[in-house]
């Protein structure tokens, strides 16, 4: 294998090392929560506190009705037993009497109401939760995909850098530090072919002359204007 296959194979392993490394930091950045799964979460705790301030609600209603017929009974009951005799004091009994039923219809009416928005609120915290446990439910296994998809690539990743090193022992160092000066600057493509009469790297037609010298992949020639190593087959 002449000098510039040599460094073409190391280039290729390089390829595929940063292909990989970028395949598993793309990996490691979807690894957590995301957006919408947060803001499912904030819409579940926001009905459940809906649900339970109406829940308070519609218990106050009905403590206040409770309350309200515990009074009226025994007015009643001392109203109907025809103890008291005087007719005012009738009167205003009676009064009392008509005055705290209003009360209580008009609590019964805020009953009702109440009761509509506990079981809207019912509704939907259980729409709010059922969403939630499936997003739950998918992330989670999203999750574990992207966990065994990292440890794959981790195996990958070391494995390609084992091979890189064993490559890169086999190469001259001089050329070795020529090659990865120019990946530093040519996203890891410091070798490109010669096709048509041009470099492969930057497209751009080579004088004849370079190319022939860069023939067989004995001579080190650089392209006169990305600086690319040539190899010509």
């Amino acid at each position: 294998m002449t000098a510039v296959s040599q460094l073409y194979a190391l280039q290729q392993v390089d390829l595929s090392l940063e292909a990989s490394r970028n395949a598993r930091d793309e990996a490691e950045a979807l690894i957590g929560n995301t957006d919408e799964l947060e803001q499912a979460r904030e819409e579940a705790v926001v009905r459940k506190e809906e649900l339970e301030a109406a829940e308070k609600a519609f218990r106050e209603r009905e403590n206040e009705a409770d309350d309200l017929a515990q009074k009226i009974e025994p007015l009643e009951k001392k109203l109907y037993q025809g103890t008291i005799l005087n007719p005012k004091e009738l009167d205003d009994l009676q009064k009392d009497i008509d005055s705290l039923k209003r009360r209580r219809s008009q609590l019964d009416d805020q009953a009702i109401e109440a009761m509509d928005a506990l079981e809207e609120a019912q509704r939907t915290q259980k729409e709010a939760q059922e969403r939630l446990d499936e997003m739950e439910k998918d992330h989670q296994a999203g999750q574990t995909v992207l966990h065994g998809r990292i440890a794959t690539l981790e195996t990958e990743i070391a494995e390609l850098q084992s091979e890189r090193d064993e490559e890169a022992a086999d190469v001259e160092p001089s050329l070795l530090e020529l090659y990865d000066r120019i990946a530093a600057i040519r996203q890891n493509k410091a070798v490109a072919k010669v096709e048509g009469g041009a470099c492969q790297g930057c497209r751009l037609s080579l004088p004849s002359s370079l190319i022939q010298r860069a023939r067989g992949g004995s001579n080190i020639v650089q392209c006169s204007s990305c600086e690319r190593i040539l190899l010509v087959n």
